[in-house]
Formats: C-alpha cells, structure tokens, sequence
C-alpha cells in the first residue's frame, strides 16, 4: 500500500536486512531490532557523514573536516581510516553486514534508503507528491504523517560537528517544518479543523515568528466558527512579528484577517511548496535491450556523485559513434532514475552535428526557462543573463538535465545548473573533453553492440522463438548492421511487418543493397551503415519513399505534418499514410501529435538521398514552396500578436495554387503557432538565403519579427533580419531593405544600444522616404521618436512621432496612430510635461480599448497613471496603476504584473497610504523574486526603509 504505516514497514525491514540508521534525533542504530551504543562521539560524526550521503562516494577531506573541524589531526588519512575501521568493527560485531566500503580517495556505506530514516522520510514526501498530482488529498495527507513520524528530535542533536551543524542541520529542519506545514495546509482542506486548533497552539507557542503557523491557526479557528479566538490570534501573531522582528503581516495574514473581521468564509488552503516540476523526459524507447551492462554502469556513476542540495553538481557524458544508441539508453536509464530527482526532468535536443539546425545554447535556456515556471516575456536576451537565471531557478533543485547530442563543450557549459545537488546526462559523438578538464565530468564511451547484445535487442523486438529459430542469419544481420542498434532496430522494424518473412531472406535483401554512399561507414565498424537505410528505402512504398528524401530537404530534422505535405506537394490527408509508414519503419518517429523528428544519421542520409536521385528543379521547388508556405503562415499569425497593425504593410504576391498556408482564429493559437515552429522559422529565413529566394527571404523575417520581438530573442531577432537585408540588398528591393533595418532598429533600442538604433532607423527611413511608403515612413518615425526619447532629444522624439500620427490619421491607420500618441505622451511625460500628455495618453487608450488590444490597454493605463502621479493626481494613478497591474495577471504576463504593482506601491506611498503601499510591494517582491527579477533589490531596500 502507498501509505502503510512507516512503523510496520520498519519492522519489516529490520527482520529483512538486519540494520537500521537514525539520523533525525540523536544517532540511532538498530541491528534486528536492537540498539547499538555509538558511544565515540568520533565515530557518530563519521557515520552520520556517510549517513547523508548514503550510497555516494565522501572524500576523505570531508570526512576529516566533518570530525575535527578546524583542529586537523597530522595525517588526516591515516585518523580518518582508524575511526573508520573502529566504526565497521563496531558494527559488525553487533551483527551488521559489511557496509562500508573504501574507494579511490574516501568511503561510502552501502544502505539503502529504507534502512536509514531520512531515507524513509524523503520516500513519503515523494508519496505525497504523487498522492497531489491525482488530487488525493486523504491521501497525501497520510503520506505527509508518515514522513513526520520519521523525526524523533532535533537531527544530529548528539553528533558535535560544526561542519554538520552549520551545512545540514538547517536544512533537515527548514524541510520538517515545511512538511508539517503542508500537513496542516492538506487537513485544512479536508476541513480537520478541531483536531488543528489545539495542535497549532502548541507550535505557535514554540514558534512565534513562523508567520505562516499563525495564518493556519486564524485560519483554523475562523473555519470553526470562533471568530473572536481567529481575531486574537492573529493580534497575538502581528504583534510577536513587530515586537521581536519589526515586522508587519503579510499580505495574505492581512487578507486572511479582511475576511474574519468580515464574516467571509476562507477558500480552502492550498498545498505550498511546490513549484513547477518539469516532467520533459522523451517516452521510453519500445523494445530497448542488450545494455543492461550499460545501465548498472551509469547508476553506479550516479550514486558516487555528491546530489547533495548545494553540492557540485554530476556531469556525464556518454559518447560514441552515430546511430549507437546514445539516446536510447540516455532516455531508458533516465526513466528508470526519474524518482530520484524529485524537482523534475528536463530534456533538449541541441543538434550539434546538424549545421542547419544547431540548437544555441540561447533558444535550450529559453526552453528550459519557461519549463521551470517563467514566462516568455521575462527571458533575458543575453546569454550570461539566461545562464544567471537560469542557475537561480535551480539553487536548491534536485533535478535530471539531459542534454541529447551535444555539439561540443561551448554549446554544453551555459546549461550546467552549476552549484545544486542535480545530475546533467550529456550524448555526444565526442568525448567533450574539455568539461572532463574544467567541470569534473565523467566519460563513458558507447560502443556497438557485442553479438550477444545485438541478439538481445532482436529478441526483444522480434520474439526469443523467430530469433532461435535461424540464428545464422540473425547472425549474418548483425554483422551487416554492424552491430549498431538504429540499423538493427531499421532491420526489426522489416521483420516485424512481415512475421512470415525468414530472417534469411531480409539478409539476402540486406546484402543486395550494397555499400554505396561510402561517407556513412563508421570508424567503428568494417559496415557501411547506409546499406541499411538504402535496403530500408527501397522497401517502402513510392509515396512513403518520395516523402522520405523530400524529408532531407527541410531545413531542420523536425517538422510537422503540414509541412511535410508541402514539401511533398500534396494535401495534409494524403501525406499521412506515407507519414505513418515512415514511423512503422522507425524511419521518423512521431514524439508528439502531427510533430515528427528524423535521427540525425537518417536526416543526412535522406538529404544525400534527394541529391542523388531528384532533379534540381525539383528539389528547388520543394523548398521554395516550404518557405513560401512558412511565410504565408505567419504573416496570417502576424496581426494576432499585434492587433495595432491594421493590416501587413508589406507587398505580398498571390498566393501560389499548391500552398495552403494555415489560418488563425485566435491570439492563442497564433502564438503557440509561432513557439512551436520558432526554430524552424529562423533555420527557413537562413536556407531562403542560401538558396537565393531573396524574396521570401526578407518576407519570413518580416513575418518572424512580432514573435520574436514579444520573446524578446534579439539575437535572433538581428540575425534572421540581417539574413533578409542581405537578401534584398542582392536583388535591389529598396521595400525589403528598409523593412529589415526597421526590425533590426527596434532591435538595437530594446537592448540599449541607442546610438546604433537612431543611425539604423535613419537609414530605413531614408528609403521608405526614397519609394514613397507612407506606412513605412510612419512606422520608423513611431520607432525613431522612441529612441530620441531614449537619448534623451525629446524635442526631436516629438518631433518624429507627432510626424508619424499625422501620417497614420491622414492615411487612416487607427491602429498605429494609438502607438504614436503613446509615444507622444511617453515622451511628454519624460520631458516634465504631464499636463500635455494626459489628453493625449487618453485618447490612444480610447483606441486601444476600442481595438480590443489588451496589452496596449495596459501601457496606455500606465502612461497615464506616470503622468497622472506627476500632476498629484494620486486616486487616478492609482487607480489606473491597478487596472494595468490587473490586466497583466489576466495576460499572464507576470513581470509587467509585478512591474505594476511596484509602480502602484510607488503611488500609494507618495498617497499617504504607506502601509497600503507596503502590501503592494509585498505582492510585486514574491512574483520578482519567483522570476529572479533583479529588480527585486531595489524593492527590498525600499521596504526595508
């Protein structure tokens, strides 16, 4: 049963093994259910330091520390083996098993987390996560006791070492108390509210500055219905935090005490303490087998590793040739640990061996970002701001990285969590020896398999009888193979869809493939690996062979099925057969719905393939019906995310009869469209320019520019639209040109570099000047206004803007015209001159509202409410500070949300109403703070005022 009693699972325990450890109160040890005195102050320091790293390797410079403190014996090795040995004869002579083995440069002891109680009590808090996640209360909350009933007093209390003191006690305590708070947080929600009143005396009693104890009581009592007993508790709680700390309540003790003093009844607790966990882990391969070896190895690696919550964190690279089966077992073996990481999984393939689908070290921090909880919106643009984050995010995370198909050491470094007790699974077709060299990382190299495990993998797929029944030919396909795993598992998916077919009969297919395309053979290996994707081709239908090589043509290996319809220049129904023959053959796999990924091997094989056997023209207007098909897509996408743009303000031909751009009804869609498609999008704009679509080229950066611009990803942002300029430079479209420098304009301004922006909008101004482009010129005078006002010319920012609303009013472009008057009163404001802008702020808020543009509500309302604070209209910025700040939370866009409320603190402050003012602030630190915002720093001085 989940949740038996830890008492009777104990028990059983103690007559199963033998030994019991106790680390959660004074050192205890059983042996079959009998104490064994650890009399030697020494020898307790030392077990319960290989106690807490139960499993994993403790340097001897540990050990030592962890005993003798700053007084080191003269030969720290030599004391810390005689306490050893004192300590395993003790045990032993009390009828232990042998325990504790010696390794390389320390010790460890072999005890499962069963036989030690921190063990034990780390168990029941992963029951009780699993027991939230299905929404059993009961019985997490049974999980809960279970892992309370683990502690006997104070850990460590008799073990005198001020290392331990100092790095584990404080936190073994801050873990029990957060666990009985989630308790009592799960019995109020299932309304144990007498049986709580009295035990929440008693820890408040003990604990007066625990806020959050105080808040379960009121909490507690006011469910009951004593309202008088919840008002004085929460008097007695305020007035312990002011007298003891200086502090005043929190937001959520004053809200909780709005809500008493009005009768109003509590919404249930909520469990705390639980961020997002990321469960990202690829499903398991079907059918892996013959790497058992493997496996045992890489938990070996595992459990020597110092997981500790502040420890160094585990680095493995497991390299080897192409088509090996590094991903494979990467993904079977991080299944099987996933338990052990109770704060998640994350996953990325970054694609190093494929020039055109490198995945940055940039867009895997993005992705692993909004994995941990962060909104788009709030990633950094910069690298060194992504990795400092994204390192926050992970202090204290005990988690799974696995980076699959790493490139080299510089593609890997930036997504090391650096200081936690986590573990990164890194695959690579290289050693990497450079994170061995600097990060301590281990190295485990793949081979092929063996003849036996090859067998193995066949048996697993194809049945123990078929494979015993002709074990020559089996035989004969291994070595034709090669022993790699993906050429057998190409070769079992054959076999799988013809049962009745003898295995010596796909041999002799094998065989006549023949070598060909020699660039694939291994070094590993005397086998041409493409023999086997050759046979594989040729066995496939016509449909399914033609989709296969036009595979080769898309400019990443992965795609959707839209796509690859049109590449295969056929409706979306008729490309799925081929599709679903593809994956039956193990040729693509479908990791998600109508989302495909070709192995890198195949990718390039099938891009060899389409070279061969494809004329030019073909291959160039399968391509060039890609991109057009990706462009026509989001320019529809486009005005979703940017309901100010009236229209696509840039020349568009018709669209061509064999594309079938999507459509987009919603908002939502629209930019889930543009998240999933990203990399594709950029990789597209690239492989535009290399194969000289110039005029798609500039078009897909065009389309590009809004999502990227609300991701903020402005390297790539430059990138795709310094592609696109190219491109228009080489066929002299003036039109595209100054496009392009408009994106990269905004660009340049959004990370700071005015000066660049000003010359780079001036340049796309002269030619939407040149060609005669009223919404152009509008747009870059909009844009160029902006940067002024960021120089600090706000004559000139006036000037440009109050030249672009004139433009938009007299060509009828309503929707722009609210962004110039935004600038306007922007710049107005700046400049000391409220009074002028608030008419002006008004109106572009009155277009914004009438557009239905939410976000362009929310700047408006906070244009206003700066330009309202600055005149002494303290009730209107307030009020409009909390519009914007609501309006935010219902975008879910938490930074500008929490960037509202400070602002709204700010004015309730200058109001008079300070602690008003305080409690906003409190609510905008939480959500900075949960962001890693750095904006949380100055909040805190200006609360600590």
């Amino acid at each position: 049963m989940l949740c038996q009693p830890v008492e009777d699972a104990g028990a059983e325990r103690a007559m199963v093994n033998g030994v019991e450890f106790g680390l959660l109160g004074p050192i205890d040890v059983r042996v079959d259910g009998r104490p064994v005195p650890i009399r030697s102050p020494k020898c307790r320091t030392l077990l319960a330091t290989l106690l807490l790293e139960t499993g994993r390797l403790v340097s001897v410079g540990r050990l030592t520390e962890a005993i003798w403190d700053d007084r080191q014996p003269d030969n720290p090795r030599r004391a810390a083996q005689l306490y050893v040995t004192r300590l395993r004869a003790l045990l032993e002579e009390a009828g232990s098993p042998p325990l504790i083995s010696t390794g390389s440069d320390g010790y460890l002891i072999e005890a499962g987390d069963d036989l030690v109680d921190l063990g034990r009590f780390r168990h029941w808090l992963l029951a009780a996560d699993r027991a939230a996640r299905r929404c059993d209360p009961d019985g997490e909350s049974t999980a809960l006791r279970a892992a309370l009933r683990q502690w006997r007093g104070d850990p460590l209390c008799d073990v005198p070492s001020e290392l331990l003191h100092r790095e584990s006690v404080p936190g073994l305590r801050e873990q029990r108390l957060r666990t009985l708070e989630r308790r009592i947080d799960v019995d109020l929600r299932l309304g144990r509210y007498a049986e709580l009143v009295e035990e929440l005396r008693g820890l408040t009693a003990r604990d007066r500055l625990r806020e959050r104890l105080w808040l379960q009581l009121v909490t507690a009592l006011h469910r009951s219905g004593r309202r008088a007993e919840a008002l004085d508790a929460y008097h007695q709680g305020c007035r312990h935090l002011a007298e003891e700390l200086g502090l005043d309540p929190g937001e959520e003790f004053q809200r909780l005490h709005a809500q008493v003093l009005a009768g109003t009844p509590t919404a249930p607790a909520e469990t705390v303490g639980l961020p997002p966990v990321p469960r990202q882990l690829p499903p398991d391969v079907s059918g892996f087998a013959g790497r058992s070896a493997e496996v045992d190895r890489l938990h070996t690696l595992l459990h020597t590793r110092d997981l500790r919550p502040g420890g160094a964190p585990g680095i493995l690279v497991l390299n080897g040739t192409a088509g090996v089966g590094k991903t494979a077992l990467a993904l079977h073996w991080s299944r099987r640990v996933a338990e052990s990481f109770p704060d998640g999984q994350l996953w990325v393939n970054l694609r190093g061996y494929d020039d055109r689908a490198t995945v940055t070290p940039e867009h895997a921090l993005a992705l692993f970002l909004r994995a941990l909880g962060l909104p788009t919106a709030q990633i950094p643009a910069d690298l060194d701001g992504q990795t400092g984050l994204y390192r926050s995010l992970m202090d204290g995370r005990r988690m799974l990285i696995v980076l699959d198909n790493a490139g080299d050491a510089e593609q890997v470094r930036p997504l090391l969590p650096g200081g936690t007790g986590s573990f990164v699974l890194i695959t690579s077709r290289n050693e990497l020896s450079a994170l061995v060299v600097t990060e301590g990382a281990r190295s485990v190299r793949l081979d092929p398999f063996t003849t036996c495990q090859a067998r193995q993998m066949l048996a697993a797929r194809l049945g123990r009888q078929r494979i015993d029944a002709e074990p020559e030919a089996v035989d004969r396909i291994v070595e034709a193979c090669g022993r790699l795993p993906l050429a057998l598992a190409i070769v079992a998916a054959r076999a799988v869809a013809r049962p009745d077919f003898p295995l010596a009969a796909l041999h002799r297919q094998l065989a006549e493939a023949g070598d060909g395309l020699d660039r694939f053979a291994s070094p590993d290996t005397a086998v041409d690996v493409r023999a086997v994707f050759s046979w594989s081709h040729r066995t496939l239908g016509t449909p399914a062979a033609r989709l296969f090589r036009r595979l080769g043509l898309h400019p990443t290996p992965e795609l959707s099925a839209p796509a690859a319809a049109t590449l295969a220049g056929v409706d979306e129904p008729r490309s799925r057969p081929p599709l679903d023959e593809l994956a039956a053959a193990h040729l693509v796999s479908e990791h998600a719905p109508d989302r495909f990924v070709v192995h890198d091997l195949l990718y390039a094989y099938a891009a060899e393939l389409t070279a061969e056997q494809d004329p030019p023209a073909l291959r160039d207007a399968s391509q060039r019906r890609l991109v057009e098909w990706l462009t026509r897509s989001a320019l529809n996408a486009r005005p979703l995310l940017q309901p100010s743009e009236s229209e696509v303000t840039v020349p568009v031909p018709g669209v061509p009869p064999d594309v079938a751009p999507l459509t987009f009804s919603a908002e939502r869609q629209a930019r889930e469209w543009y998240g999933t498609e990203r990399h594709n999008l950029i990789a597209a704009v690239e492989l535009a320019q290399a194969r000289g679509f110039d005029d798609l080229c500039w078009r897909l950066a065009y389309a590009t520019w809004v999502h990227l611009h609300l991701t903020r990803a402005w390297a790539e942002l430059i990138r795709t639209h310094r592609a696109g300029l190219r491109a228009a430079e080489r066929t002299g479209d003036r039109i595209g040109q100054a496009h392009m420098l408009s994106g990269i304009g905004t660009a340049y301004r959004s990370t700071r570099q005015t000066g660049l922006a000003v010359r780079t909008h001036q340049r796309a101004l002269e030619i939407f000047r040149e060609v005669d482009d009223p919404a152009g010129i509008a747009t870059v005078l909009s844009n160029l206004g902006a940067a002024y006002r960021d120089a600090g010319e706000h004559l000139r920012s006036l000037r440009c803007s109050r030249q672009a609303y004139a433009l938009e009013r007299a060509h009828g472009e309503t929707g722009n015209m609210s962004i110039s008057l935004y600038q306007i009163a922007l710049t107005l404001t700046v400049a000391g001159r409220p009074a002028e802008a608030v008419p002006v702020i008004t109106e572009s808020l009155e277009i914004f509202r009438s557009m239905g543009h939410r976000r362009g509500e929310a700047r408006a309302l906070q244009a206003a409410a700066t330009a309202h604070s600055q005149l002494g209209r303290h009730g209107a910025a307030i009020a409009q500070y909390r519009r914007a700040a609501e309006i935010y939370r219902d975008l879910d866009d938490r930074w500008y949300h929490a960037a509202s409320l400070h602002r709204l603190g700010d004015a309730l402050r200058t109001a008079g109403r300070r602690q008003d003012g305080r409690v906003v602030w409190r609510q905008a630190l939480a959500v900075y703070e949960e962001l890693g915002a750095p904006d949380a720093a100055a909040l805190r001085r200006k609360l600590r005022e």
